[in-house]
């Protein structure tokens, strides 16, 4: 049985620019989740949606993934706009454009260049092992701009697929209109080469659909990461989060709880009995990233009557496309004093990074013939 390494690989072998500037991916499960709502709600296949850390208005496609700035959710205000940039970026993937250009641009330019365009570079920013796992990935700004850059025709299929969208589901334009003239500023990125922003407009302008309330959702993560949402109790939770404040008893509106104590536990304030309410919190959300989070919480709290999620969640198929998949589990059977396990988990996750001090030390302390049959049919390393 095999898995489709084509994330991994490429998140794990394209290495950052030396001294090039790198923008943070933030891995938040609630903002991941959203979005498999709104694939659900739209009836459309399942797409990895992640955020980066930028100021500017962005999105954009590598493979099969989307990503959004923080600067775009900071920009825009209304639930169907953000939809509406969704459906765009979700057209060039049910379109391949991806892959073309990069097709394109292998056949043009040397290897050497092509992986200095499309870099991906891997950094772990949180060492504090209350928190647990931070940010894991970091991508090459250059990437960025070059992703952002299609061709003309592109686009126009992008934006067919996003109108036929809005129109079968009804979304309403009135927000991405102001956002497209607003676009032809010279210092704009988003949408900067694409066709004239004129005749996009006036297709829309077409459209006439009524405006919806913006979801909970959606306020929530706009509070988070602008602090100007509509709904005012969540930009004072976020705000107080920031000062390091958290009362527990204090719940803004149509927000689970456990989601609350998620965000006070991603800043270090310490929750009562937070083990047990992470599990919980796996019930309402099921993203990888979180389960990855718990695990790395189980370890470094030694609490071992735990251990047996860890074991149930072992092979399962989003999981081990997680970055520090292979090292937590390096980490739990080396807490669990398997050693032989342990090293040959360590050394799938040194090899997969490039470590090669460390993937040598770790890939000769074990043997292969005391490795499970399951284990070694999911290794990336023989």
């Amino acid at each position: 049985m095999t898995i489709n390494y084509k994330q991994i690989w490429i998140l794990f072998f394209l290495y950052i620019i030396e001294n090039s500037y790198a923008l943070e991916i933030i891995r938040d499960p609630i903002f991941e989740d959203y979005f498999i709502d709104i694939s659900n709600d739209l009836k459309l296949d399942i797409i990895d949606v992640y955020l980066i850390k930028d100021k500017s208005a962005n999105a954009f496609v590598i493979e099969d993934n989307i990503y959004f700035t923080t600067g775009l959710l900071e920009k825009i205000n209304d639930e169907e706009t953000l939809k509406s940039i969704y459906l765009h970026e979700y057209g060039h993937i049910i379109n391949n454009h991806f892959q073309s250009k990069k097709i394109k641009i292998q056949q043009s330019n040397s290897d050497s260049v092509f992986y200095n365009i499309f870099s991906v570079g891997l950094a772990v920013i949180s060492k504090n092992t209350s928190i647990g796992i931070g940010s894991s990935i970091t991508l090459n700004s250059n990437l960025i701009s070059e992703i952002s850059k299609h061709s003309v025709n592109f686009e126009i299929e992008a934006d067919s697929f996003m109108v036929n969208q809005i129109k079968k589901n009804q979304i309403n334009t009135q927000e991405l209109i102001t956002f497209l003239k607003e676009i032809a500023e010279p210092n704009s990125l988003y949408f900067s080469t694409h066709p004239r922003t004129s005749d996009r407009i006036n297709h829309l302008e077409k459209l006439s659909y009524k405006k919806l309330t913006n979801s909970s959702k959606f306020e929530w993560i706009k509070a988070k990461y602008s602090k100007n949402s509509n709904n005012e109790s969540f930009n004072i939770f976020f705000k107080d989060l920031e000062k390091g404040i958290f009362n527990e008893n204090i719940k803004p509106k149509k927000m689970n709880k456990l989601l609350l104590k998620y965000e006070a536990f991603k800043k270090g304030i310490f929750i009562n009995d937070w083990e047990d309410k992470f599990e919980n919190l796996l019930n309402i959300n099921n993203n990888s990233f979180l389960k990855i989070e718990y695990i790395n919480y189980l370890l470094d709290n030694n609490l071992e009557r735990k251990y047996y999620i860890i074991d149930k969640f072992k092979f399962n198929k989003k999981l081990m496309s997680e970055y520090f998949y292979y090292y937590l589990y390096g980490k739990y059977y080396n807490n669990i004093n398997n050693e032989n396990l342990s090293n040959f988990y360590f050394c799938q996750f040194y090899n997969a990074i490039n470590s090669k001090n460390k993937a040598d030390f770790y890939c000769d302390k074990y043997d292969i013939n005391y490795i499970p049959t399951l284990d070694k049919s999911y290794a990336i390393f023989k």
